[in-house]
């Protein structure tokens, strides 16, 4: 049987095969709104060799649906209705859905939720009346499947720490909290616009600053501000990718690195009270594997206690194809 897996960016789709293991992989970048649909025929025409048998998708936020689970055209609904809680994946991830009705395969979802669902209630519940918790309203964490391969990875090589904190830094940025194996919190919440500075998106305001913008600004056009200009590139004004910004002389882009890095830092440390210790770090996404500059400015913090680091290249698309099978099978 093979099985495509299609991992869909904010502007990209990394797609992988597999048979018994995998026998293909590749990616589009750079797309733009209306080329996913695009590129998915391209996809088509390039595996015209292959014959697919089912999909598989990396799906950031089901609401509460967690577990991972067939495709069909009711549940698409339901992900077009919630949709706006991680506008920079769900909404081009469903374009992605729809165009892979071409391949008549049966469609399976992964949602990078699940993972988190051992966080407690103290964690995960936010300060509302608690009605609104049972409605849903909660944290939800995310990343999950790269935090999931990083916990299977670590026991295959016997390297599970008991007290470990995750820091997967990407566009997007996640710290959390891991205990024997098990979430037990991580820095986005209800949704992924929580947490630290990112590449576009802003992190934790004060919600009172969406109030004072609303005066002059459409609720429409404050999302788009705090979800695709904002962070690294707003404040520096000049680009959301730390290789830029390292490279620059400016003063704002020096600080828009100081900010991502500082909050990284403080989130760190929250966790290290978290887990009552700290036995390693494991950094993983773009920035995480591949710029130790930033990797360094972070741990420059942390030089008063002991504990290991490690690097680990995340491979996603293997967690969501183990799922898909388990799910067939």
């Amino acid at each position: 049987m093979n099985i495509l897996i299609l991992n869909v960016g904010s502007s990209s789709i990394k797609y992988s095969v597999y048979s018994d293991k995998l026998i293909l992989r590749g990616k589009f970048e750079r797309l733009r709104k209306k080329s996913f649909k695009k590129a998915i025929k391209k996809l088509k025409k390039n595996l015209k060799d292959i014959k697919i048998d089912a999909i598989g998708h990396r799906v950031v936020h089901g609401g509460r649906f967690t577990k991972p689970r067939a495709l069909d055209d009711g549940f698409i609904k339901i992900l077009k209705r919630i949709e706006s809680l991680a506008p920079l994946h769900d909404i081009p991830e469903i374009d992605v859905i729809e165009a892979c009705k071409i391949f008549n395969v049966k469609q399976y979802a992964v949602f990078d939720t699940e993972f988190h669902t051992t966080i407690p209630e103290k964690a995960a519940i936010y300060g509302l009346p608690y009605s609104y918790f049972k409605k849903g309203i909660k944290r939800y964490g995310f990343h999950g499947i790269s935090h999931q391969y990083i916990v299977d990875y670590l026991k295959k090589i016997k390297k599970l720490k008991k007290n470990m904190i995750i820091c997967h830094i990407g566009n997007g940025v996640t710290v959390s909290a891991v205990k024997n194996g098990k979430s037990i919190d991580t820095s986005m919440g209800f949704t992924p616009l929580e947490g630290c500075v990112m590449g576009t998106r802003s992190g934790n305001i004060d919600p009172t600053i969406i109030f004072y913008l609303s005066k002059k600004l459409s609720i429409k056009k404050i999302k788009k501000i705090l979800n695709y200009k904002s962070g690294l590139l707003g404040i520096s004004g000049k680009s959301n990718d730390v290789r830029d910004l390292i490279k620059s002389k400016r003063k704002r882009s020096e600080l828009a690195i100081d900010v991502f890095c500082y909050q990284i830092s403080k989130y760190i440390g929250s966790y290290i009270a978290a887990l009552n210790g700290l036995d390693l770090i494991v950094f993983s996404g773009g920035i995480g594997e591949n710029v130790p500059f930033i990797r360094n400015k972070i741990l420059s913090n942390f030089k008063f206690i002991k504990f290991k680091t490690l690097v680990v290249k995340v491979d996603e698309e293997e967690v969501i194809w183990k799922e898909v099978k388990r799910l067939i099978s």
